[in-house]
C-alpha cells in the first residue's frame, strides 16, 4: 500500500499521478477472490473481473471504474433492466481519500484498499 505521507502527496501532485491502475486492479481482484469463495459455498453465481475493460460483473450487476487524474470513478449498472443505478468517486485529496456520491462526502479514508472496499460496499449494499 502507499502510505498517504505529504511527500508522497506532494509527489502525486506534480507528476498528476494519483492511482496505479495494477494496484487498483490488484485489491479489486482480492476482493473478487474472496468474495466468490463466500459465493461458491452458497452455490451462487461467481463474480468475473474484466480487467481489460475495468469492469466487474457480479450476479446481479456490473461495476466499471476509470481513473480520471486524481478521481477514481465508480459506476453501476443493473443487470435485471441495463439501467445505471449510480455511481461513486474516490478522490485522492493527498493525505486521505475522499468517497462521494454527488456532492455528498460518505466517508474520508487512510488507503485505497480501505477506499475501494466502502466504495464497493457502498454501490454492491447501498444503492438499489
Amino acid at each position: 500500500m502507499v502510505d498517504k505521507n505529504w511527500i508522497n502527496a506532494y509527489v502525486s501532485k506534480i507528476s498528476g499521478k494519483h492511482f496505479e491502475l495494477l494496484l487498483v486492479q490488484d485489491i479489486i481482484d482480492s476482493f473478487i477472490e474472496m468474495l466468490n469463495v463466500k459465493l461458491n459455498d452458497n452455490q451462487q453465481f461467481k463474480a468475473n473481473f474484466n480487467k481489460e475493460k475495468n469492469e466487474i460483473s457480479f450476479p446481479d450487476c456490473l461495476v466499471s471504474f476509470k481513473i480520471q487524474g486524481p478521481t477514481l470513478i465508480l459506476r453501476k449498472v443493473l443487470k435485471s433492466n441495463y439501467q445505471v443505478a449510480g455511481g461513486i468517486k474516490i478522490f485522492d485529496t493527498g493525505l486521505a481519500y475522499h468517497l462521494k456520491s454527488g456532492a455528498d462526502l460518505i466517508e474520508e479514508v487512510e488507503t485505497i484498499s480501505e477506499a475501494l472496499d466502502r466504495a464497493l460496499s457502498y454501490l454492491l449494499l447501498e444503492l438499489k
